[in-house]
């Protein structure tokens, strides 16, 4: 047996190259190649000469590979498992030569694999056994699977409750089971003859099978034949017979041409699915009819069904399924509401009346109350939500024309007395909680009962309109205001000061401020008219009194203020009324003050660390000419409150720039430097670098020694703008100064961008450095910052040697305060300079 070639197929690579080498070593001149897979072995298979192929099934294999149809005329050994002998019995009618098991003792099973594939070539050669060796016992196991096989069959086949037959190429009934005679009434004897369809067919409708409405049609109703023909086609269709009952019939065509069919009694399906179609027609109609819908979402909130009337809704179905309700959105629900509904839904639990405002796409608006109840499977899992929806804009409507009939005023549109009363309880316990205070405004119209006698009521009405509106002009929208009857109304305004003072002053500017609005003059139809207020004011706060009392106090203030000449305002605490009597005339004491030039400028020296003057701050005085001198601390707050800081606070950079025109003039102060305070408000108008350009040009003073001081709540809002004004002015020469460093908004990272000269130590630190630490670290810190952006620090408040030494000991070089002098007027500061010089 020289130069015998073998192709072995086998995955196993191991096993493989053991049987390689084993026939190596008993017969090197033959050629052995191996292929991993049936797929790869097909090419060498086709393409060359074999003396005998080796096929090696991997374990779980169930199916004989396709290589075999390749293999005719040549002798295969298969190698298998012994759970694969079935697939050795089919391989027989295939040519295999013979098959080995594949066994633990590797040695003993590759020696007899080898020798069976010897006597295989030796068969194939003429000088040994035939290919062929298939022994007696192969046989017998293989006919005994088949009959086994056969008995599970027909076991199989009398145990559906569908009815089964087979028909062979021919068209006659093979095989059929007893369910099919049972279905169809056939007698045995029948199909013992082996008939065909058409046989079928034709014994039954010979015997009446088919009534008057027996068809043959698909799921979706389509006839496939005439009456008493049987359907050619292998689909799904329905047979109703004259009895009643329904058979559902699939055919399935076969390779070969023969034909399984199955028969299976669905009578009962199909009555319930016509009770169940017959139901959904009836639900769908009353839909129809009824104004409400029906929805079903599934267990994740999504919409997957929708029937009724939907028109109200203004929304396209397409927009709604597959969605959310909250998706949806709706303009009353916030998102503490839709979280609220979503735990309702998570806890499985039935909703009702859930009120829901949209806005349809003409723009109208429209409300829906939708109500559900969940739905669970078998085992008590959520599978869905179901309910209801119905519109209820026109009952919205009617509630909220109720509301308005029953809370509001009906010629002006304001809350009225009841409502009045209900926000002033709840504005009574506000307060309480919060700390802070409220005030109560009762006004009266003067003479506004001459109008109506005189012009008529129609000409009261629209003087009465107009002040209802210049009224909400003159508040917050959180505040309130009523009509409470007549002509008179009430303004209800929360949120003021905890401190009374304070309080009092806030809820005078507003009564001033409704005094001005009311009484400026009005167009009555062709003629204008001028009326005026009388406004009586009752504060409320932590003490405890009731809405009655808050509006008796309201109101007997208000005749008060009738009673002091009308146009006028009233408190009903004495003393706080005192208190705004006395702010209204310094108020106007100030404005006149301004007009007559009763202000004049002090100067405070800013020295170095030898005492020698390098410039100063003015400050701002009022000399009275019956008060005296009056303290900045008394009228620079009303100033702020009034909005007289703005004249003020020009007339002061206008006197500064003078004062430098006149130290310019003299070698002993030129190089002085002069600083001005420049409040939030008036760097916040808007041509301020305008204003303050134009009094250097006015004045002539020189740029460069005009410091202009900020304090650090001007950061507190538009910090882009406040730089760009600081380098505007900057780039002619203007310096800045951060006037009490560290006491407000302190924030580093607007500080390294700001375009400063200098950081001014409030005096509040400076005056404790020597006893308490907290403020010596914190000055150290900043003299530490300013070091490190090269800024200059002036220290404000030194009034002793021991404070001057700690500063300088720190770094500090420009002081401030009572030890180097205290703020004088430029006479005085001049006559000082003089023998120190």
């Amino acid at each position: 047996m020289n130069g015998v070639g073998i192709l072995w197929v086998d995955i196993d690579t191991q096993h493989a190259a053991a049987a390689r080498r084993l026939i190596a070593a008993r017969y090197p001149d033959w050629r052995v190649v191996n292929s991993p897979t049936p797929e790869t072995a097909k090419a060498p298979l086709a393409s060359q000469a074999w003396d005998a192929v080796v096929l090696c099934l991997k374990p779980s294999d169930q199916e004989l590979p396709g290589l075999l149809e390749l293999c005719a005329g040549r002798p295969v050994l298969m190698c298998i498992d012994a759970a694969q002998e079935a697939l050795a019995a089919r391989a027989f009618r295939c040519g295999l030569g013979d098959y080995v098991l594949r066994e633990a003792d590797g040695a003993a099973h590759l020696s007899e694999l080898l020798n069976r594939l010897v006597a295989l070539v030796q068969g194939a050669q003429g000088r040994g056994q035939p290919v062929r060796m298939v022994d007696a016992r192969i046989w017998q196991e293989a006919l005994t699977m088949l009959q086994e096989q056969r008995s599970a069959l027909q076991a199989t086949l009398a145990s559906m409750s569908q009815g089964i037959f087979k028909t062979g190429p021919d068209g006659r009934i093979t095989v059929y089971n007893e369910r099919v005679l049972e279905l169809l009434n056939l007698p045995e004897s029948l199909m013992a003859t082996r008939p065909t369809l058409a046989d079928l067919t034709r014994v039954q409708a010979e015997r009446g099978d088919f009534g008057e409405g027996y068809s043959l049609v698909d799921r979706r109703g389509h006839d496939y034949v005439a009456q008493g023909a049987v359907a050619p086609a292998p689909a799904l269709y329905w047979r109703t017979t004259r009895d009643g009952r329904t058979f559902e019939v699939r055919t399935t065509s076969l390779a070969d041409g023969s034909l399984v069919r199955t028969f299976a009694d669905v009578s009962d399906y199909v009555r319930v699915e016509n009770e169940l179609r017959e139901s959904e027609a009836r639900f769908r109609s009353l839909s129809d009819l009824s104004s409400d819908w029906y929805w079903e979402h599934d267990a994740e909130g999504r919409f997957v069904q929708l029937a009724g009337d939907l028109s109200v809704n203004g929304i396209p179905l397409s927009d709604v399924m597959g969605r959310t309700r909250w998706e949806i959105g709706a303009l009353n629900m916030t998102e503490a509401d839709w979280a609220a509904h979503r735990a309702v839904l998570a806890a499985h639990q039935p909703f009702r009346d859930l009120e829901l405002q949209r806005r349809r796409a003409d723009g109208s608006m429209h409300w829906i109350s939708v109500s559900g109840v969940p739905v669970f499977d078998a085992n008590g899992a959520l599978r869905s939500y179901r309910g209801v929806g119905r519109d209820i804009t026109e009952r919205k409507q009617v509630e909220s024309q109720i509301e308005r009939l029953a809370f509001y005023d009906s010629l002006t549109g304001l809350p009225n007395r009841r409502l009045l009363v209900d926000r002033l309880q709840h504005a009574t316990a506000a307060v309480a909680r919060s700390g802070t205070q409220g005030a109560l405004l009762f006004i009266d119209l003067d003479n506004f009962k001459d109008l109506n006698d005189t012009l008529g009521h129609d000409t009261g009405d629209q003087l009465l309109l107009q002040v209802a509106q210049r009224l909400k002009g003159c508040v917050r929208e959180s505040d309130t205001v009523a009509r409470f009857g007549g002509d008179e109304f009430v303004v209800l305004v929360e949120g003021l000061s905890a401190d009374p003072a304070h309080a009092s002053a806030e809820a005078a500017l507003v009564a001033s401020h409704i005094t001005t609005t009311l009484g400026k003059p009005y167009a009555l139809g062709d003629a204008s008219h001028h009326s005026t207020p009388s406004i009586g004011i009752a504060l409320f706060g932590q003490q405890t009194v009731s809405v009655d009392e808050l509006l008796k106090h309201a109101d007997l203030a208000m005749y008060q203020a009738k009673a002091a000449g009308r146009n006028t305002q009233r408190f009903f605490d004495p003393d706080m009324q005192a208190a705004v009597s006395n702010r209204s005339a310094l108020e106007a004491d100030l404005r006149r003050g301004l007009q007559e030039k009763e202000l004049v400028l002090y100067y405070q020296p800013v020295v170095d660390g030898k005492g020698r003057l390098q410039g100063a701050e003015a400050l701002v005085r009022w000399r009275h000419p019956r008060r005296g001198m009056v303290s900045p601390a008394e009228f620079i707050p009303l100033a702020e409150q009034t909005g007289l800081i703005l004249p003020l606070g020009q007339w002061v950079l206008e006197a500064a720039c003078a004062q430098l025109v006149a130290w310019s003039r003299s070698s002993l102060t030129r190089q002085f430097f002069l600083s001005v305070n420049v409040s939030v408000r008036q760097f916040r108008q808007p041509d301020f670098v305008e204003q303050v350009l134009g009094v250097l040009d006015a004045t002539g003073a020189n740029p460069e020694r005009l410091k202009l001081e900020l304090t650090e709540s001007l950061l507190m809002a538009d910090v882009e703008d406040v730089i760009a004004r600081m380098e505007h002015l900057r780039r002619y020469g203007v310096g800045f100064s951060l006037d009490d460093f560290g006491t407000g908004y302190s924030s580093l990272s607007y500080l390294k961008r700001l375009p400063l000269d200098q950081l001014k130590i409030d005096q509040g630190f400076v005056r404790d450095l020597q006893t308490d630490p907290n403020d010596a670290a914190i000055v150290r810190t900043i003299l530490a910052l300013a070091d490190s952006l090269d800024l200059a620090v002036v220290a404000e408040g030194v009034e002793t040697t021991g404070q001057l030494e700690f500063l300088q000991r720190y770094g500090c070089k420009a002081f401030q305060g009572y030890l180097f002098g205290r703020p004088m007027p430029a006479e005085v500061l001049e006559r000082a300079l003089r023998p120190a010089l």
